[in-house]
C-alpha cells in the first residue's frame, strides 16, 4: 500500500469526483499525524529556552516566544559576523 499526498482546490468538482472515486474503489483518506513536537530533543535550547523566558510547565513556549528566540539568536549571529 502506498500513500499519496495531494494539493488541490477544494472547490474543483473534477478533483472531488476523482477522490470520490478512489475513496469508492477502496483508498482509504488518512489524517496526518500531528508531531508532539518537544523541545527536550534539544536541551540546549531548551535550556537555552528557559534561561530566557524561565521554566514552564511541560516546557510549553507561545509562538510569539519561540519567534522572539529565534529572533535574538539569528540576529546575534548576524552582529558576530561584522565585529
Amino acid at each position: 500500500m502506498q500513500t499519496i499526498t495531494l494539493q488541490y482546490d477544494t472547490q474543483n468538482v473534477l478533483i472531488k469526483n476523482i477522490i470520490d472515486s478512489a475513496v469508492l474503489a477502496g483508498a482509504k483518506i488518512i489524517e496526518p499525524e500531528k508531531k508532539d513536537e518537544n523541545l527536550s530533543v534539544n536541551d540546549d535550547v531548551l535550556s537555552a529556552y528557559q534561561k530566557m523566558f524561565g521554566k514552564r510547565k511541560g516546557n510549553k513556549y507561545t509562538e510569539n516566544e519561540v519567534f522572539i528566540f529565534n529572533s535574538k539568536l539569528n540576529s546575534s549571529k548576524t552582529f558576530a559576523k561584522y565585529l
